[in-house]
């Protein structure tokens, strides 16, 4: 993998950029398969969602901590508490139900389980190798580990698959990756154009809305999802418009067969 790095180098003084796609490929798939493994631990999920007003003063905001699990392959997280608070006994009950049917569902789309990010987000980032270009603008240290830098941007040519990959067409910003072990470590990305939805008719997607993902190396080997925030601001239905930030954190990583030790 040196070889590439001095390749692309090359390639950038040259004016002929090396592909990249193959590594981002490897790390997709890397990825996927590390966040499987995720269901061999037992963990947390907080979810911090916020509503701004157009000024910018916080309109709304609700934290929700979860405890997320993988039943008969299909993740499902169980709400633990909403804003410090435990669910009433009615609420549990209508969650059970809700989680009963999730997997029923779950069971009947694919045989091929989805991710902790779910199998809509799991088809979009399949289209990351695809619909962007790559160039290498640098390296980094992440961690205590070498990462490469790539700097991405629509790749001309591409033709999305469906509404939701046309995404990909007003999308700019940078990746990072484990030069060792080719797991994609970080994704910062922005809207740099508005995105219509339904021809303007059912919303919007407005320039400057932002995607951060963030993975931790838990183990020998294995990057998992540790963080993601999304900031964006849409228009809906033309009408209504929302300023929103959500922020998703997984932490308190412990493998089941330590927890179930210590019981």
């Amino acid at each position: 993998m040196r070889v590439l790095v001095l390749l692309a180098v090359a390639g950038n003084l040259w004016g002929q950029p090396v592909d990249w796609r193959p590594i981002m490929r490897a790390s997709l798939d890397r990825m996927v398969a590390s966040d499987s493994r995720m269901a061999d631990y037992a963990f947390d999920r907080r979810v911090i969602k916020k509503e701004f007003e157009p000024d910018g003063r916080l309109k709304l905001q609700t934290v929700t901590l979860m405890r997320p699990e993988r039943v008969e392959g299909v993740w499902i997280s169980r709400i633990v508490t909403v804003d410090g608070k435990p669910l009433t006994d009615l609420a549990k009950r209508r969650q059970e139900e809700a989680i009963r049917r999730r997997i029923a569902d779950g069971k009947a789309e694919s045989a091929r389980p989805a991710s902790i990010l779910g199998r809509e987000n799991d088809e979009l980032i399949q289209e990351f190798p695809e619909a962007l270009e790559y160039r290498l603008i640098g390296e980094e240290m992440k961690d205590g580990r070498k990462t490469w830098v790539l700097a991405c941007q629509p790749r001309a040519g591409y033709k999305p698959p469906s509404m939701r990959a046309r995404f990909f067409e007003k999308v700019r910003g940078k990746v990072w990756v484990d030069q060792a072990e080719k797991d994609l470590v970080r994704v910062d990305a922005e809207v740099f154009d508005t995105i219509s939805v339904g021809f303007g008719l059912l919303g919007r997607v407005e320039k400057g809305t932002r995607f951060i993902l963030n993975r931790a190396r838990v183990s020998e080997g294995h990057y998992f999802t540790e963080s993601s925030q999304v900031n964006f601001t849409a228009k809906v239905l033309i009408f209504k418009t929302l300023i929103n930030e959500i922020s998703t954190q997984y932490f308190n990583f412990k493998l089941k067969t330590m927890v179930e030790t210590k019981r």
